[in-house]
């Protein structure tokens, strides 16, 4: 730390970081547009323009670029002298030449750092007379709109882009003046991270397509803190609506999981929370006919039922909170309480709970931790399709092989030069290739069985320098990788449940014991499937599996009442087995906030509100309980839609049968969690208590410059409805309570400061910029820990054997491994193509060329798809897009009976 002057103020700086980084930090406004807190610094835009004297008697002073200088001890700074600020001025207006000036029709408009920098530099007056520069627009896709007149060549787009996140289809083309950033052809574009460029660009040139008909100013939105639902991480979310529709997706920063970015799933996958057949009416079917009911009315018929039934089961779900989960399993009881997930999927995760939570050696590494690990082995997760954001920081982790001592961390293009020379190992083993395969130094492609004995053969090696294996390849290439881990400082082990093989799990927990046992500062990172998987792994409860099994003992006459929330039971399991059994179910009640096949069966339909419609909790890979908010009242804008959060639904039920009173609150709700699951005690700390003020004040959902409240509902009144009050939570369904930066909230509903109306705000809440909020990360942490002993599943014995039988793997995709995602309208028309994928042999075996459709057979059901010839694929294995329709998780190591080729 050194000693600097600042416009007259002594302060006490870090010496390794720039200069615009340390001012902003203190709180002075500097313009910039290609620095960026993880991107670094290049120089390019010269906006952020200040002079630095030798000494306080302000001699010998120059003008120089803050993001790509160091502070000198006892210099002085000046960011508000005439030549600074005149300087900067003129850059401006350079910079601005051939922008269109089009304000009003860009949708970046109001959340705009290129509007924020031109008001901040004073340039108010155009004087360039001359014909402006004009770009032909590309086609990027269904989600990102291009308008490339509007650049100002900050770089900022590639620098993510290609040297980031490793893009390949998107680059920086032209000389001199005529620079364009696009693809070399039209199309869309590829890289899992490219809506980051939305947020990245300081200007309109990438805007978002998605909300375009849902579209609003950002002063105009209501917003609230939000968590991401499309994996298990809990990346942090700000989610805005107008007029009950959502609007907008931004990435809300958090230092232990996503920081600064999302991957598409997060940013795109959200068309199915305004699709038009989504339930708003509770629906009663009374001999075949259809019957709109009344809370009263329906609670009083599902009370009645339950009273009647032999036996009354619900079905949990892990894309449902863990209120609602918890009171579902209060209201039917311990025994009658299902997860809804396969059995197999359930024993991993209780697993890797084991795992978490019964080791005190092992280190578990946040999100963001992974890019400080130096040798890296993922065993069976295809993560840029499971969890992307996890594959983002691994190629982070893979870049950092840089020694800082000379170099400063800022210096992008310096440490890039370096970047592309030298590269820390990282080994994957999967079924088929992956995408980070580009930048792996070895992979393993194998049926999982075969991963699995790989890991224990690993981990024996380690710890006991034995080793037991025929193929000389595969021993040479462990020697290797048992030499680098034990060289490396921070060694890292990643595995997961997307594989579908508890073996491989626990293979990767025996190699991270037997690094532990060598003193290595080892880490172990697990994902998993849904948002909420670890949750209702902690709140405990039986499988589908078992679900089959006991009614099939019974023989059907015992179950005539069931209750499935939030779940689409044909997302996991076979339809001829479900259709059998739902149809000997007299009573189906299905709660959900999507129309699913499993809500057509139901004869008694409650719409529930989706993840922005309601408050809850849900828990992410690493034990981490989140909340996510409210946005608004579905009743607001439209009387007639009863949409309740799911945990509301069934405590009225719970209440009714009772005889308790109606109504409860989420913090009372979140009590009972903790009180009756006790490794639960603590998540109501992920978020203050719904009666938290300051200044006597909730705080508010909206901006103060909203804009038109008084005539959202004017079609239907003139008055002003009075604003619906939030008992749940610390917020105001209004732009009325509290908002600054310096007022004690971890949680933040949207990022806006004087002066900075665009996501650059974001530094005006953080203690230092790139570290935290300033009153600290949100969400906590279950760290519950007990030293238990846990099996190590080893499947040394267990042979893949090959034959003309194919065995089905999981084939993963970015957005149809997920159930929601999937129903989306965009998903559906851009990416509705799936594959089968054989094996070369398998394929000339069978006489199957690629795209060849395919006819394949398998308990009764018949599957139709293009086919794609993989030279990685192991033969024997047939790998299916598994979650997309019709075909469920259940089939996984399932045997194809029969293969067609359709000509």
């Amino acid at each position: 730390m050194i000693n600097i002057n600042i416009e007259g103020q002594l302060y006490k700086v870090n010496e390794k970081d720039n200069l615009l980084k340390i001012c902003l930090s203190l709180g002075f406004n500097i313009p910039y547009f290609c620095w960026h807190p993880i991107l670094g610094s290049i120089g390019s835009c010269r906006q952020c323009a200040i002079t630095q004297y030798d000494s306080s008697t302000k001699k010998n002073g120059h003008i120089i670029m803050s993001c790509i200088s160091t502070p000198i001890k006892k210099s002085y700074i000046s960011i508000n002298n005439k030549n600074s600020i005149n300087f900067r001025k003129k850059i401006l207006e350079l910079l601005m030449l051939n922008h269109p000036h089009d304000c009003p029709i860009c949708d970046e408009g109001g959340n705009c750092h290129l509007q924020d920098m031109t008001v901040m530099t004073g340039h108010n007056i155009r004087r360039y007379s001359f014909t402006k520069r004009k770009y032909k627009n590309q086609y990027l896709g269904p989600f990102i709109s291009h308008t490339m007149n509007r650049c100002i060549t900050c770089y900022r787009c590639v620098r993510f882009y290609k040297n980031y996140s490793d893009g390949k289809d998107f680059n920086v083309f032209g000389s001199k003046d005529n620079i364009y950033f696009g693809r070399y052809l039209d199309g869309i574009l590829e890289n899992p991270f490219s809506g980051n460029l939305i947020e990245i660009c300081p200007t309109g040139v990438f805007t978002d397509k998605t909300y375009n008909i849902n579209y609003s100013r950002k002063w105009d939105l209501q917003y609230a803190p939000s968590i991401c639902q499309h994996c298990s991480l809990g990346c942090n979310i700000f989610v805005g609506e107008r007029y009950g529709k959502l609007s907008s997706i931004q990435n809300r920063f958090h230092e232990e999981i996503n920081h600064y970015f999302l991957c598409d799933k997060g940013y795109f996958g959200y068309g199915y929370t305004y699709l038009k057949d989504n339930p708003i009416k509770i629906i009663y079917y009374k001999n075949n006919k259809k019957l709109i009911l009344n809370d009263n009315k329906i609670i009083k018929k599902i009370t009645n039922l339950i009273l009647k039934s032999k036996k009354f089961i619900g079905i949990g779900s892990s894309r449902a909170s863990i209120e609602s989960n918890f009171l579902l399993k209060e209201l039917v009881g311990k025994e009658n309480f299902f997860l809804g997930i396969l059995e197999n999927e359930k024993k991993q995760i209780n697993y890797i709970i084991k795992v978490l939570l019964q080791n005190t050696n092992i280190y578990f590494p946040t999100l963001s931790e992974i890019e400080n690990y130096d040798a890296i082995l993922i065993l069976g997760e295809d993560l840029s399709n499971t969890n992307p954001r996890v594959a983002l920081a691994v190629r982070q982790a893979i870049k950092n092989n840089i020694n800082h001592k000379n170099i400063p961390y800022w210096n992008a293009d310096a440490i890039l030069n370096f970047k592309n020379k030298f590269i820390n190992p990282l080994f994957i083993t999967s079924n088929d290739k992956t995408l980070l395969d580009d930048i792996s130094l070895w992979n393993y492609y194998a049926p999982t069985i075969k991963q699995a004995q790989f890991g224990f053969i690993l981990a024996d090696y380690i710890e006991n320098n034995n080793i037991i294996l025929n193929d000389k390849k595969l021993k040479n290439q462990i020697f290797k990788i048992k030499k680098i881990l034990l060289n490396a400082k921070k060694p890292l082990i990643i595995s997961g449940t997307g594989s579908g093989s508890l073996e491989l799990i626990s293979a990767s927990y025996s190699i991270v014991k037997a690094l532990n046992k060598k003193r290595k500062n080892v880490g172990l990172f697990y994902v998993l499937h849904e948002v909420n998987s670890m949750g209702i792994g902690l709140i405990k409860g039986k499988s589908l599996n078992d679900l089959f099994i006991e009614n099939k003992s019974n023989n059907n006459l015992d179950i005539d009442t069931i209750i499935v929330m939030e779940n689409d039971l044909y997302f996991y399991e076979e339809k001829n087995k479900l259709n059998s059994f739902l149809k000997k179910i007299p009573n189906i009640i299905v709660l959900d906030h999507i129309l699913t096949k499993t809500m057509k069966k139901a004869n008694i339909i409650l719409p529930v509100s989706n993840f922005m419609e309601s408050s809850g909790t849900v828990i992410n890979n690493e034990c981490r309980a989140q909340r996510f908010f409210q946005v608004y009242k579905p009743s607001f804008y439209d009387k007639n839609n009863d949409r309740k959060a799911s945990w509301k639904w069934i405590y009225k039920i719970y209440a009714k049968l009772n005889n308790l009173n109606k109504n409860i609150t989420l913090d009372e709700v979140i009590k009972k969690c903790e009180k009756y699951i006790p490794i639960l005690d603590g998540i109501s700390l992920a978020a203050p208590a719904s009666t938290y003020k300051v200044y006597n004040r909730k705080f508010a959902r909206s901006s103060i410059r909203y804009s038109g409240r008084t005539s959202i509902l004017s079609n239907n009144n003139i008055h002003e409805p009075q604003q619906p009050q939030d008992k749940d939570t610390i917020f105001n369904f209004s732009m009325e309570g509290n908002y600054n930066s310096n007022i004690n909230c971890t949680h933040i509903p949207f990022l806006w400061s004087p002066g900075w109306n665009s996501s650059q705000s974001l530094h005006k809440f953080q203690k230092e910029i790139g570290i935290s909020y300033k009153y600290g990360p949100s969400g906590f942490k279950i760290s519950k820990k007990k030293d238990n002993i846990i099996n190590i599943k080893n499947n040394y014995i267990n042979k893949f054997i090959i034959s003309n039988k194919l065995v089905i793997t999981i084939h993963h995709t970015l957005f149809n491994s997920n159930s929601l995602i999937q129903k989306s309208f965009l998903i559906k028309k851009y990416f509705c193509n799936h594959y089968v994928f054989f094996n070369k042999k398998d394929a000339i075996r069978l006489g199957i060329l690629t795209n060849n459709l395919v006819k394949l057979y398998c308990l009764n059901n018949i599957f139709i798809l293009k086919a794609y010839i993989s030279e990685f694929l192991h033969p024997g294995l047939i790998s299916i897009p598994l979650g997309i329709k019709e075909i469920s998780l259940s089939f996984l190591g399932k045997t194809i009976e029969k293969i067609k080729v359709l000509k």
